[in-house]
């Protein structure tokens, strides 16, 4: 019995199915086990039993972690949780480059978040209308030296679109600037930029409506549609709809709707709508907006339309075509009230650099950081390595870790914009609509692009670096580590040239709120007085309402010659007046073509109020001259321009008045002074003698009696208009909101700098940690051999020190070239000063100094005894 079981052996077939699946490194150990279970199992039992034991054994190894041929998903699980508890434990250990790293994330992706806010509303202007690639707007030009102005073809040429395939219709629009419409409700006067347009407006535009329907809210011509902000202002909480206001001469007009408020990315701005049809006529023409289909071919239609002005006595030599509305914003800045809104591309790439270059600082922060906490783990990593770690081990170890930073990184981004949002969109007066999810998804995105980009440049680095080097302290020779000097090198490089560009564009603001316009803007106050009289078809009517106006304009001009501290007033367009527009003039009796020239009127008080330089000739005078003579007077850069030498026979012809057969005899020329924006060259400039009753005053006051001066001239003004609120303009603060967005974008420029500098300094700073932690033992050893302290500082200093220097060299002409084509943008620009670089580069070497002194004070101030036994 016992000779015959001593020759039973396991069952083949199960060893072979065993050996097959189970792993090799487990296979020996396992069949040894199973052959000892085998046999004493025999001993006591029978071999069936046995061998089913064996089977049962086989197939109960079955199972992932054995298999050969099978990745057990737990093997990546588990170390992954042991990976983000090591990551976390780091996070703790080295709070302050932990922290440094977190801010780099932080501030680099919410700096370049908010700044393509603000890229992406400009770029996107009036994109929220459907038809936005599809409108196009009918322009003409006088002669070919002129400019293109907007005309409404309609109402001028009887112009018939319904007769062009390619054409689905037109819509007519009038802008009513707040001087020419006053809403009155409850014998309170209110007053606002008005839209006037046909009832088809909202098949063209899609701004929203609150209350009303879009297809027929139009229709009826006693219909007024507000906004939500003028209905607020006007009802306050009350219900608006259907209520009536009186429009000043245009009679009654019931609230039929409510519109939301016009966003910022519009180029159109309003205050409330009527129906064009309400009225024969609005005193003005307006544009037109034509809506092309998919047949349309721009150059093409250009051609079909180019004469069809000629035919108009005023019009002969014109070429009509169109500009798309697309185009408006940004390239074809159309004179026009309705859309006086416009961009600068230069703006868009100055702050899409601003926001590559802080991106940029971050990323080479960030990965600079990390790698200097790489560095200083390198010898524990190493002994890893040796104990049988994997590179994937660590591949986990770096991914767990970045993982840790996205997630927290993410979270105070997404919190701080929440914080920061309202006052940055009222500061940069931004209507953003975007909803929060898609907020945290975009910050989510850059996040995340952000630490990949950073991981990558870390798995470079570190997997160069051997385990011999690390345990043998071989790190000064390696170039991973170099590299990190070359980064913080191009961070400061980045730093010093947004410094520089920062000098430039507040120097080049500076300018421009200082230069000399040429003419005396202090204490000139404007303000609106009288309305004008609109002509509603009866002549009796309208002719007795302008011999009471007239009366009451005779008495306001005698009182107001009579308030202490008004030193002169006249009537006119003030400097700077965006609705200075052109008309076509020529030289009589030469051979230039008509060209559009800007056109000011203004009275006989005009220079000598504004202050104006008469530099051959004379002003306008009372005694000698007669308002809408056919006299004027011309600047320097108008007499320039037709080259006239003697003003006896300097005589200008308008193709609007009359043409060479009624010329306007040049009675003097005044020297240039700017009266449009500075971005701009002083162009020539025709001034005429009209006085218009409706035109607003500008007084020149005595500082000194400011505030009584503009208090009589308020008494007065309640006089005439006792439920009107009196409101009046100093030049000066016209002129800085001239400037508004340029003040704006420098501050911004300005803030994005500061923190690009912080960060270079941040990371300047963990550099300097690890350098002086590095040399601990050399600068015992220094110091043992006697170095004095002030040597160390130098010696560790100037090693840093040196890049720096290094990066101005590298940033000065880049900034040079950069900032040389930013001010080709302007017309008047100040020159590049030597002392913007030198400054730049002063400020970077003090910050950088200030950064690394600290840390080799500290090194250098330890005792080397102490430093010595450490090592």
């Amino acid at each position: 019995m016992k000779s015959t079981k001593n020759h039973i052996s396991p069952p083949r077939l199960a060893e072979k199915l065993l050996n097959w699946f189970i792993k090799d490194e487990l296979a020996e150990e396992v069949l040894g086990d199973l052959d000892e279970k085998f046999y004493s199992t025999l001993k006591q039992h029978s071999p069936q039993k046995a061998k089913r034991n064996y089977w049962f054994q086989v197939i109960n190894y079955m199972r992932p972690f054995a298999f050969k041929f099978f990745k057990n998903k737990n093997s990546t699980i588990s170390p992954m949780k042991l990976h983000f508890k090591l990551a976390f434990r780091l996070f703790r250990k080295n709070t302050l480059i932990s922290f440094a790293s977190l801010t780099s994330i932080v501030v680099g992706v919410f700096s370049t978040f908010l700044i393509y806010l603000w890229v992406n509303s400009e770029q996107t202007t009036d994109q929220f209308h459907t038809n936005y690639a599809k409108l196009y707007i009918p322009v003409i030009q006088q002669s070919a030296v002129d400019e293109y102005e907007p005309i409404n073809t309609s109402l001028i040429f009887n112009a018939d679109y319904s007769k062009y395939s390619e054409i689905d219709g037109s819509v007519q629009t009038i802008y009513m600037s707040p001087n020419r419409l006053k809403l009155s409700y409850n014998n309170e006067i209110y007053r606002g930029g008005g839209m006037i347009t046909d009832s088809t407006f909202f098949d063209y535009f899609d701004f929203k409506l609150i209350d009303g329907n879009p297809n027929e809210v139009l229709k009826d011509p006693s219909n007024i549609l507000l906004t939500k902000t003028m209905a607020k202002r006007i009802f306050g909480d009350s219900e608006p709809i259907g209520e009536l206001i009186e429009i000043s001469q245009r009679g009654s007009f019931q609230v039929a709707g409510i519109l939301e408020d016009i966003p910022s990315n519009s180029s159109m701005t309003f205050d409330f709508v009527l129906p064009i049809h309400a009225q024969s006529f609005w005193g003005t023409a307006g544009i037109e907006f034509l809506l092309v289909n998919n047949s349309f071919d721009k150059n093409a239609f250009d051609e079909k339309i180019a004469g069809l002005g000629r035919n108009h006595p005023q019009f002969k030599e014109s070429t009509l075509s169109t500009v798309a509305f697309s185009d408006t914003y940004f390239n074809e800045q159309l004179n026009t009230d309705l859309l006086s809104k416009h961009g600068q591309a230069y703006e868009l790439d100055t702050m899409r650099l601003v926001a590559l270059v802080i991106l940029l600082v971050s990323i080479l922060n960030f990965t600079n950081m990390q790698s200097t906490l790489s560095f200083s783990q390198l010898k524990a990593k190493s002994i890893k390595q040796i104990h049988g770690a994997e590179k994937r081990d660590f591949v986990f170890e770096l991914v767990s870790s970045r993982l840790v930073y996205m997630v927290f990184s993410i979270i105070l981004t997404y919190v701080l914009f929440l914080v920061i949002k309202p006052t940055y969109l009222n500061f940069l007066n931004l209507t953003i609509d975007i909803s929060e999810l898609n907020v945290l998804g975009l910050i989510s995105a850059a996040t995340f692009v952000f630490i990949i980009a950073t991981t990558l440049m870390a798995l470079l680095q570190t997997v160069r670096i051997s385990s011999v080097q690390a345990l043998s302290g071989q790190l000064n020779n390696i170039k991973s580590f170099k590299a990190g000097k070359v980064l913080t090198t191009v961070q400061y490089v980045f730093a010093i040239a947004l410094i520089i560009a920062t000098g430039v564009i507040f120097k080049q603001f500076k300018y421009m709120q200082n230069k000399d316009l040429g003419f005396d803007k202090e204490n000139l106050v404007s303000f609106g007085f009288f309305d004008r009289i609109e002509y509603s078809g009866d002549d009796k009517e309208f002719y007795e309402k302008r011999q009471e106006q007239k009366k009451n304009y005779d008495f306001v001009v005698n009182e107001l010659a009579k308030i202490p501290g008004v030193e002169h007033f006249s009537q006119g367009k003030t400097p700077f007046d965006n609705s200075i527009s052109g008309m076509p003039w020529k030289l009589v009796n030469s051979n230039y073509e008509y060209s559009e020239i800007k056109l000011l009127s203004a009275d006989a008080n005009y220079a000598e109020t504004v202050g104006l330089k008469i530099i051959e000739g004379r002003f306008f005078s009372d005694p000698l001259d007669v308002q809408r003579q056919n006299k004027v007077v011309i600047n320097k850069a108008a007499m320039e321009f037709w080259g006239i030498e003697n003003l006896e026979d300097a005589k200008l012809a308008s193709s609007y008045w009359g043409g060479e057969g009624d010329p306007y005899q040049v009675i003097g020329v005044v020297e240039n002074f700017h009266y449009e924006h500075l971005s701009r060259k002083i162009a020539p400039l025709v001034m005429v003698n009209f006085e218009n009753i409706e035109n607003a005053f500008t007084l020149k006051v005595q500082e000194e009696r400011f505030k009584a001066a503009i208090e009589s001239v308020s008494e007065l003004f309640q006089t005439f208009n006792p439920n009107q609120k009196f409101t009046y303009t100093v030049l000066e603060d016209k002129l800085n909101t001239q400037y508004e967005r340029e003040k704006k974008l420098t501050q911004i420029f300005v803030i994005f700098t500061l923190i690009a500098v912080i960060l270079s300094s941040i990371g300047l700073f963990t550099m300097a940690l690890y350098e002086t932690q590095k040399r601990i033992k050399e600068i015992g050893i220094r110091k043992v051999v006697g170095a004095s302290t002030g040597q160390v500082i130098a010696l560790l200093s100037t090693n840093f020190m040196k890049w720096v220097l290094l990066a101005f060299i590298i940033a000065w002409p880049i900034a040079w070239y950069l900032m040389e084509k930013w001010l080709d943008n302007f017309a008047n620009q100040t020159p590049l000063s030597w002392w913007i670089f030198a400054g730049a580069g002063l400020t970077a070497s003090i910050l950088a100094m200030l950064t690394v002194i600290g840390q080799s004070f500290s090194a250098a101030s330890q005792n080397p005894v102490k430093a010595l036994r450490a090592e």
